[in-house]
């Protein structure tokens, strides 16, 4: 992949993905000569008016802001944070949980739509209101549902930038679940496989499981792990899955 930093002209730019180096995550832009080049989530005017852009072509996505009443504001310092952490860890512990699976299990994996998926799955989040990402309380269900479109908005935001169907519905169902009682409502004709959703639903949760949040501490290895157990015997998790999960924390999470 050619690298360099174009001339800055955000009008002339698609976010073509995301790719891992060293841990770390990047965005990957292109412009109007086919050139790519990498940035984190620390060039807020940049991000910004890429976000805005994504909204431009896709009117479906002024139409679920309008829903649910909220005002189309991009929240680049979400996006800072995400990209420097959660959407970062969970992209390294989904990639952990993939390489410690059986051969067998991994073939029915696109490798390269879950790593890039699991580096985008929280995009939709820049345009959730900051009062409701930061509440240092309980959500009210209406704050609840405003909440869970995230990863609609997500999807629809990335739509409207080439990535595989694969990677766009891994990001629109990574809180779906074996019992299919997450969200958004999985169709029929959904094209991710039930494994790459587990993936990046269990590294998802146990990222976020693993950070202190505003309404709550940061969780123990061990407190977080029986969490996610509980799932698995509810069934909505894959054992299979877990227990990767549970090794790679063994080995990583120290």
């Amino acid at each position: 992949m050619l690298l360099k930093n174009p001339e800055r002209d955000e009008k002339n730019l698609s976010l073509k993905g995301a790719v891992q180096i060293s841990h770390s995550s990047f965005f990957v832009y292109e412009d109007k000569n086919g050139k790519k080049f990498l940035k984190t989530g620390e060039d807020e005017k940049l991000h910004k008016s890429i976000v805005q852009k994504m909204i431009d072509l896709n009117p479906h996505i002024a139409r679920i802001l309008r829903r649910f009443h909220i005002k189309p504001l991009i929240d680049t310092k979400t996006l800072n944070e995400l990209t420097s952490g959660h959407m970062n860890d969970t992209c390294n512990i989904a990639d952990g949980v993939y390489s410690l699976l059986s051969g067998e299990i991994k073939e029915k994996v696109d490798k390269s739509a879950l790593k890039e998926a699991s580096m985008l799955h929280d995009l939709g989040k820049v345009l959730i209101p900051s009062k409701i990402l930061n509440k240092p309380a309980k959500l009210s269900s209406k704050e609840r549902k405003i909440m869970n479109i995230h990863s609609t908005l997500g999807y629809e935001l990335l739509k409207t930038q080439n990535l595989s169907e694969e990677t766009l519905a891994l990001i629109k169902y990574h809180h779906q679940n074996l019992q299919h009682s997450g969200y958004p409502v999985l169709p029929a004709e959904n094209t991710a496989s039930d494994i790459g959703v587990q993936i990046i639903s269990i590294a998802d949760k146990y990222s976020a499981l693993r950070e202190a949040r505003v309404y709550r501490r940061r969780l123990s290895r061990t407190e977080a792990l029986l969490i996610l157990y509980r799932e698995v015997r509810e069934g909505k998790i894959m054992p299979a899955v877990y227990n990767a999960l549970f090794k790679y924390a063994e080995m990583y999470d120290c």
